[in-house]
């Protein structure tokens, strides 16, 4: 939270030195980037029209920036294409790529995102009204959702019923295995099945002491979503996508132990990837 707060403190004259955290410099020495200074004194402009609370549109932008730089008609084109092609300006907004997280409760909000690997709108909801500074209606967190996935600082990924919503730079199956495995049963069944490397669904469903319909919904949706899977050989056990594995590995050990069947009964070791 602490990150994001300093973003939002940050002076406007910073604002061309916050974009690195979003964006790669352009490694080529020829290619136009953020570094070139036609491109700075584009933003800069956007940047005053973000401070007179302005709708940033693609021909308003043009036209100022002509008046005012001496730049031919198609490099000012190129550039603003660029800057709309890296999600630094969005067509008919009042923000740019620096200015978005401003607002504390959108900032807040993305810090639940980034935090909370896999969170969905459900989720997003409740943590945003147990704070009394950032309590809002569900139609303010849509809006600030849609203002985040704009300038492409998250994306959203569907699953089942489910929306998750993901950091841009989080890959999807580390956000998808993440809300999986926040499920507990499922998250014996993975950590079960990583123990004993390939195990009979009858032997699972006799030591995790299952319904049986409760077994098969829950490892039907991860072999759904890859993370378990029935050998070639033997289609009544399974076994840990040894293509994934890592992945779950990593995914699992960030989970607290408190809900984990490593602490019962002894059936699970301590060292489990």
């Amino acid at each position: 939270m602490e990150r994001i707060v300093m973003e939002i403190d940050t002076k406007f004259n910073k604002a061309l030195t916050e974009l690195e955290e979003f964006l790669p410099k352009d490694k080529h020495p020829l290619s136009l980037g953020l570094d070139h200074p036609s491109v700075k004194k584009v933003i800069q402009i956007a940047l005053e029209l973000t401070k007179e609370k302005r709708l940033i549109t693609t021909e308003l932008l043009y036209n100022i920036a002509k008046k005012q730089l001496k730049i031919p008609k198609w490099g000012l084109n190129k550039i603003i294409q660029m800057l709309l092609k890296k999600k630094i300006l969005v067509d008919g907004s009042k923000f740019i790529k620096t200015t978005v997280l401003k607002n504390k409760t959108r900032s807040y909000i993305y810090w639940e995102i980034k935090t909370h690997t896999g969170a969905h709108f459900s989720f997003l909801k409740e943590q945003v009204s147990f704070q009394k500074e950032h309590e809002i209606g569900v139609g303010q967190l849509i809006w600030h959702l849609k203002k985040l996935l704009e300038f492409n600082l998250i994306k959203k990924v569907k699953v089942k019923n489910y929306v998750l919503y993901l950091p841009i730079e989080i890959d999807n199956d580390i956000g998808i295995f993440y809300f999986l495995l926040r499920d507990e049963i499922n998250r014996k069944i993975v950590e079960f099945v990583l123990e004993q490397g390939i195990i009979n669904r009858n032997d699972l469903y006799n030591q995790l002491e299952l319904k049986r319909e409760n077994l098969h919904y829950h490892t039907k949706i991860l072999i759904e979503f890859n993370i378990i899977l029935p050998p070639v050989e033997d289609e009544n056990s399974i076994m840990i996508n040894p293509k994934k594995k890592n992945l779950i590995c990593e995914v699992i050990n960030n989970f607290p132990n408190k809900v984990s069947i490593k602490e019962q009964n002894g059936l699970i070791s301590k060292n489990l990837c």
